[in-house]
């Protein structure tokens, strides 16, 4: 189907195709790059890398149109010429936490919860604070006791982009509204009681991003100057 074709800019097509919700032709056409490199016994890093790509981008499509047998098939793919690439030119932790993530929810839509819960702790593990697997862990598998564990390194809310969310620094942020109803009780009503506040302008709408300017912002001591 691709030819000579660049790779490259067949993976861009495809990313574009799945982003637009075209989700039957990006399944074909993933599909045919990723038998077409397969096939390929002699793959360079590079042919390797784009190989990984089209799984990552088929595994989620498939995902996304309800075909869980076959979605959980290509993970496991995915996670195998990963791993491969990753020995040759060096593993990238993020991309592989992502792909853990996105394994749970696979597992999970196909009634595999213990795999399910099983892939969403080896994306937290892989990138420590993920509070965005912890929350899906809880919400797809009942297991919340991790998401507990991490609520408190999370911080105050933030307002973002119009949705409230919890984020531990440098990791992916989840949504407050989720994080208190799996949680309940107290943390519940603080999360609604700072959410409020926010709306109302009383608390700022990122504390810990205010916090850190007023840091900078230099004190005098007048008292140093000299009154002559």
């Amino acid at each position: 189907m691709f030819g000579a074709a660049d790779p490259e800019q067949a993976i861009a097509q495809l990313e574009a195709y799945y982003r637009e919700g075209r989700g039957e032709r990006a399944e074909v056409m993933a599909s045919a790059l990723v038998d077409q490199l397969i096939s390929k016994k002699d793959r360079d890093d590079n042919t390797q890398g784009i190989l990984v790509k089209g799984l990552r981008i088929l595994a989620g499509v498939l995902n996304s149109r309800g075909k869980y047998k076959r979605a959980r098939t290509t993970i496991g793919l995915l996670h195998k010429h990963r791993n491969k690439h990753g020995k040759a030119v060096g593993h990238d932790l993020v991309a592989a936490a992502a792909d853990y993530h996105l394994a749970g929810f696979i597992h999970s839509n196909a009634g595999k919860k213990g795999a399910a819960k099983k892939a969403f702790a080896k994306c937290e593990k892989l990138q420590p604070g993920h509070l965005a697997a912890a929350l899906d862990a809880a919400e797809q598998c009942g297991f919340s006791k991790r998401l507990a564990k991490l609520y408190p390194l999370a911080g105050p809310v933030i307002s973002k982009n119009g949705t409230f969310i919890l984020e531990i620094e440098g990791r992916p942020a989840a949504d407050a509204r989720r994080i208190g109803a799996v949680l309940g009780g107290e943390i519940q009503a603080d999360i609604k009681r700072q959410i409020s506040a926010i709306m109302a302008g009383e608390q700022a709408a990122n504390a810990r991003l205010q916090a850190a300017v007023d840091s900078l912002v230099p004190t005098h001591d007048y008292h140093t100057y000299s009154t002559n």
